[in-house]
């Protein structure tokens, strides 16, 4: 039955793979879309701002015009935390900042200003870790890092200088399983490689060098199963091959070499 269930899986992986690479700018354009009856429209009126709807024509309206008159505030990547909805707009003074909306206009507000002043942080990327919400952000000195929200000013916080300096780990592919987010990330050191953080600047570490050295070991396609975590990664050795992990170093280890070899399996 395990091994149905895992070749199942392999060739849902294998799918994913043929249909090609994320690329970075991919990355940074989150699709729109609606979250728990919220979305972004424009009226005519006041540009592109976040609205509302229960299905029907009446409960259907503009929650506020964070961006006042005709210009937009353009709500991007809309996360529901608990009763609280997160996203990133631009009120325009402050850049594409966090936000929250708890759906009607005096419960939404700026959380914080994580690039301070008219440049943007564009937080994105976000995902619940027990209690709060991992997210990806640029502060203006650190570059893109892994920041970490309970849906307050006071605790939003980078949750960790992965890569110290202004160039920033990028992290990318944020995945909750169980309790623990798992992503890709260049500390400056070992590539771009698989992290993994339970919400505590401790907790967030390097999980397993796959790819030796330098070089980075092309993480892609992320996926929840069964408590296990499934990726795409390429060893040095294999080529870009099915892995696996169950959050301890021990327990990331390539599936199967599906294709013999150094050549990828797609």
């Amino acid at each position: 039955m395990k091994s149905g269930f895992y070749l199942f899986t392999i060739l849902i992986v294998l799918f994913l793979n043929a249909c090609g690479d994320l690329h970075q700018a991919d990355m940074e354009e989150p699709t729109e879309g609606i979250t728990a009856g919220f979305f972004q429209a424009s009226d005519g009126v006041s540009g592109r701002e976040l609205w509302r709807t229960d299905g029907t024509a009446s409960g259907t309206y503009r929650v506020s015009d964070i961006n006042p008159g005709s210009d937009s505030a353009r709500p991007i990547g809309l996360f529901l935390h608990k009763d609280l909805l997160l996203f990133a707009g631009n009120d325009g003074v402050n850049g594409f900042e966090l936000w929250c909306s708890d759906g009607t206009e005096k419960g939404t507000r700026l959380i914080k200003d994580i690039n301070p002043g008219p440049d943007s942080s564009f937080p994105l990327f976000m995902v619940r870790c027990r209690d709060q919400v991992l997210f990806v952000a640029e502060d203006g000195e650190s570059g893109k890092e892994l920041w970490i929200t309970d849906g307050t000013a006071q605790g939003t916080r980078l949750l960790r200088d992965i890569n110290r300096g202004s160039e920033g780990a990028r992290p990318y592919h944020l995945t909750r399983v169980g309790d623990r987010v798992f992503f890709a990330a260049d500390d400056g050191i070992h590539g771009r490689e698989l992290w993994v953080s339970d919400g505590s600047s401790q907790g967030t570490r390097l999980l397993k060098d796959i790819n030796r050295g330098r070089d980075s070991s092309h993480l892609a396609h992320f996926s929840d199963v069964d408590g296990l975590l499934f990726f795409r990664a390429d060893d040095g050795h294999h080529g870009r091959e099915l892995w696996v992990s169950d959050g301890t170093p021990e327990g990331t280890r390539l599936v199967r070499d599906i294709n013999p070899g150094s050549s990828p399996s797609t």
